[in-house]
């Protein structure tokens, strides 16, 4: 692959595209700043061909509907890394749909590799090593210039992306899992528009919150909720304009006043202390937040559903460890628990219009098998009767 170029100017980026549209596979990544950002933006993208490099600086061009072209055109495939991130930013972003993907990341993981990082994969499939730097990987990659170490992080991350691909397909189609692998990477593709992220909840995610009161979780939720506008306003990472532990502590304290808040400065007293405070008012006057269900490994009170549960997730390590597989990738865990709450509503959830989180390629290795673990669970532990 030849020295990486990078495209800031509109005509060179459209005769790429034309160049690029006649390749049958292409490797992409991207770069974003997050970390930097309210909702982050993709601040460069890395495109790979078997001889060249291609750093697009979307910063500085006014049209990339041809890459939107490119990534929806179902003869081009688009080898990518953990592509699922790409994939959303993509579509939140541009619009942008990705057609015909083929994802390493998560074609290694169905080899059986214990970390399936990039450098990890490379290293066991290429014996390839490449230059990583968590100072570059979180680094702002909205400003410019780009240093050179920039740059050359960047095109490692797609340098040998083609030929990895290569091996793995090689590999999958040795032990029969390719048809598993493009079936995974159709449900990214489609799922890419469905995943927006929402954050109308996503306090209760915060860690600590599952300690607090429903009345102090009112104080946080509205808490939450101004940080994030905030955040949106100023175009910051939500973190930047309050900690998560000053938010939980004013939620559990809201009588303390603001001077005495840990973490909390004089400065960012000033600016939004009184936002801050009308927050609490509004969370102590609201009605209270009710938690949500319990999760899944404490709601069971039935032992016999527990222990038949146990014996379905034994099938699933038993068949894991035969395969050398992350058991999880076998069969879906919400499947499991369904069929051991209702083991004679085994027909229905197996069958090709059951649910929608059972893949094609498992009922099609597994269902036979896991039939017989459903109905070996019923016979030990048996439904009790309901009482009249």
């Amino acid at each position: 692959m030849v020295s990486p170029r990078l495209i800031t100017r509109q005509r060179e980026w459209n005769r790429l595209a034309t160049s690029l549209a006649s390749e049958q596979e292409l490797a992409i990544d991207t770069e974003s700043n997050s970390r930097y950002s309210y909702r982050g933006r993709i601040c460069l993208i890395q495109i790979g061909t078997a001889e060249s490099a291609h750093l697009l600086d979307p910063l500085a061009l006014s049209d990339l509907s041809a890459l939107g072209s490119i990534l929806a055109e179902p003869s081009i495939t688009k080898v990518v890394h953990g592509s699922d991130y790409d994939l959303r930013c993509f579509y939140r972003e541009y619009g942008f749909e990705v057609k015909s993907l083929f994802d390493t990341e998560i074609s290694s993981r169905f080899l059986g590799v214990p970390a399936s990082n990039l450098g990890s994969v490379l290293r066991n499939f290429l014996g390839v090593e490449i230059p990583k730097s968590l100072k570059l990987q979180k680094s702002d990659w909205g400003k410019r210039p780009l240093s050179k170490q920039a740059i050359d992080y960047a095109v490692a991350d797609i340098h040998h992306l083609l030929p990895l691909a290569a091996e793995l397909r090689n590999r999958l189609t040795e032990v029969g899992r390719l048809d598993w692998i493009q079936e995974e990477c159709n449900l990214l593709e489609q799922n890419a528009r469905a995943r927006v992220e929402h954050t109308e909840r996503s306090f209760l995610k915060m860690k600590g919150a599952g300690r607090l009161s429903m009345r102090q979780l009112a104080v946080l939720k509205e808490l939450f909720e101004f940080r994030e506008k905030e955040a949106e306003r100023r175009d910051w990472p939500p973190y930047w304009v309050i900690p998560n532990d000053v938010l939980l502590f004013i939620a559990k304290s809201p009588s303390t006043p603001l001077s005495q808040v840990p973490n909390l400065s004089p400065k960012l007293i000033n600016r939004v202390g009184q936002q801050i405070e009308a927050a609490v008012q509004r969370g102590q006057s609201e009605p209270e937040v009710q938690r949500p269900p319990l999760s899944r490994k404490t709601r069971f009170q039935d032992p016999d559903v527990e222990s038949r549960l146990q014996v379905l997730n034994q099938w699933r390590r038993d068949k894991g460890a035969t395969l050398g597989l992350n058991p999880a990738l076998l069969w879906p865990t919400p499947s499991l628990e369904r069929l051991a709450r209702n083991p004679h509503h085994q027909d229905t959830e197996l069958s090709p219009t059951g649910s929608p989180e059972i893949r094609h390629w498992q009922r099609q290795q597994f269902a036979a098998e896991l039939t017989a673990a459903v109905q070996d669970a019923a016979r030990r532990f048996p439904l009790q009767p309901i009482p009249a």
